[in-house]
């Protein structure tokens, strides 16, 4: 079972769904490819596997056809001067950060004061935290000019998204519902003035760092951020509300914060900092020749590599696992504020969702995408090399159709590996029997297109057997641990029980 670390400095630095632990990926990358070998992912997200392969001495390419995928894994691996980045961010601040701050700044009880947060309900303000030059954190009721304020910012906002999302009951985007409609009327005020700003910074290098600073302060600048209420320790006593932070999909909690805008700003460039700090010390020594030899981002489709043919030593992807994670619609806030979006080829996307207008986003489309994407691997994959594909899903059918798919194109399985999750996932603790791992699937590209494909196993009296097996031994283990290790036992032999069988044979037999 492979260990996970806490991610932090570059990893830490942008949200992004699916990542996963760099500690391990650097395992895999060092197993299956030597140095000055090519490693490529061609669903990259938000870079990891890339900046392994290059902090270990291997070119990278990586394909994905978010934009802002791209963006991140473009920052991640640019080497900025640490003391440009601070200047600028000092610049930033003295134009904008008094400004900004105005749009919270009203009299309280005959005393100026500054709101940092403010908990909305229904609509209503129904608890403002504030302090003054005197005190630190208190904490008053809402009122009209509360509202006011808010709804009737005193400055008028620069340019702003409008940009229409996709109609998705699943991620609750409603009909004509518009990336703005995410934000009061005085956070659109602070974020554009921000965005305007960063528009204005010549160097490229340097704006980009402040691109992805705006699109990392989107979610807690939002009205997506939830408010945590702990149990009373004592009856009669007030439950203090903590702050919570975007989960995933665009719910809007019942009750939610509105937090100052630069405060927002300012704590996400303090996250920042930290990762371009590391990225400095890993690549700055690193030429720009360097790095243009050893790294190749395409913003494009997995199904549609430009590169030649055997031309790459080891692929290691975690693509779209059918709609677990819609990525692209759940990216639209972050590529509408950097103008990311007008470009983006929705139909290429490997996803199946339930977006109103993305019908032919069906399981078929994914198949047949995904089958392009792994007929691409294996043309560009060298004969006899290595393929590892990250995995996750409780579905049958999505099971043997990706296990086959591989088989169609002439891979064959070397080695299955557990792979933890490197944080906890909301998606993971709300599934019932969700598989608390990935399983990292290797094959080696045989070229064979005449292999037995995997088939469902269906004898009932021997699964009981197989999965009483495993509990005697480890009677501590959940149902995922069950799955792990009949999967290791049963794939290799050209067959699977179903995910559905196997659930309900741990629920009987765990009683």
């Amino acid at each position: 079972m492979a260990n996970t670390s806490t991610y932090k400095g570059i990893y830490a630095m942008h949200k992004y769904w699916g990542k996963k632990p760099f500690n391990e990926i650097s395992k895999f990358i060092e197993q299956y490819s030597s140095p000055e070998e090519t490693v490529m992912d061609c669903f990259c997200g938000s870079g990891v596997t890339l900046i392994e392969a290059v902090k270990a001495g291997r070119k990278a390419v990586g394909v994905d056809l978010n934009p802002i995928a791209i963006k991140l894994a473009n920052v991640s691996m640019t080497a900025v001067d640490i003391d440009m980045i601070n200047a600028t961010f000092k610049s930033i601040k003295k134009k904008l950060q008094k400004t900004i701050n105005s749009l919270y700044e009203m009299e309280y009880n005959g005393q100026p004061t500054m709101v940092t947060h403010t908990i909305w309900k229904n609509g209503e303000p129904i608890e403002v935290w504030y302090c003054t030059d005197r005190d630190k954190k208190k904490i008053r009721v809402g009122n009209e000019s509360d509202i006011k304020m808010c709804n009737e910012p005193a400055i008028e906002p620069k340019w702003y998204p409008e940009s229409i999302m996709y109609e998705n009951s699943r991620i609750n985007v409603g009909k004509e519902q518009k990336v703005s409609d995410l934000f009061t009327p005085r956070a659109l005020v602070g974020l554009s003035l921000i965005c305007d700003e960063i528009k204005h910074i010549e160097d490229e290098k340097l704006r980009a760092v402040f691109e992805l600073t705006l699109s990392g302060t989107l979610s807690q600048a939002s009205n997506l951020v939830f408010v945590i209420r702990r149990r009373k320790k004592n009856e009669g006593e007030p439950s203090k509300a903590e702050v919570g932070s975007w989960v995933i999909g665009y719910w809007v909690p019942e009750e939610h914060f509105e937090i100052n805008v630069w405060n927002c700003f300012e704590n996400r460039f303090k996250r920042i900092l930290k990762g371009e700090q590391e990225i400095y010390d890993l690549f700055s020594e690193k030429t720009d020749d360097y790095m243009n030899a050893h790294l190749n981002l395409i913003n494009g489709s997995a199904t549609a590599i430009p590169i030649e043919d055997n031309s790459i030593d080891y692929v290691f992807i975690d693509p779209p696992h059918a709609n677990r994670i819609l990525y692209m619609e759940q990216s639209l806030m972050w590529n509408s504020w950097l103008e990311l979006d007008s470009n983006i080829c929705w139909d290429d996307e490997i996803i199946v969702t339930e977006a109103k207008d993305r019908k032919e986003k069906d399981t078929d489309n994914y198949n047949a995408l995904l089958g392009g994407a792994f007929a691409e691997i294996s043309r560009v994959l060298k004969p006899g090399k290595y393929f590892s594909l990250a995995f996750n899903c409780l579905d049958d059918d999505t099971w043997i159709d990706t296990l086959n798919l591989f088989v169609t194109h002439g891979f064959e399985i070397r080695d299955i590996v557990p792979l933890e999750y490197s944080a906890t996932s909301v998606i993971q603790d709300n599934r019932k029997n969700a598989l608390k791992t990935d399983f990292v699937l290797t094959f080696q590209n045989t070229e064979n297109k005449e292999l037995s494909k995997v088939v469902f196993k269906n004898d009932e009296i021997e699964l009981e057997e197989d999965i009483q097996e495993i509990l005697d031994i480890n009677p501590e283990y959940e149902v995922y641990n069950v799955m792990n290790a009949l999967f290791k036992k049963t794939i290799p032999e050209g067959y699977i029980y179903k995910v559905s069988k196997i659930v309900k044979m741990c629920a009987e037999l765990m009683k």
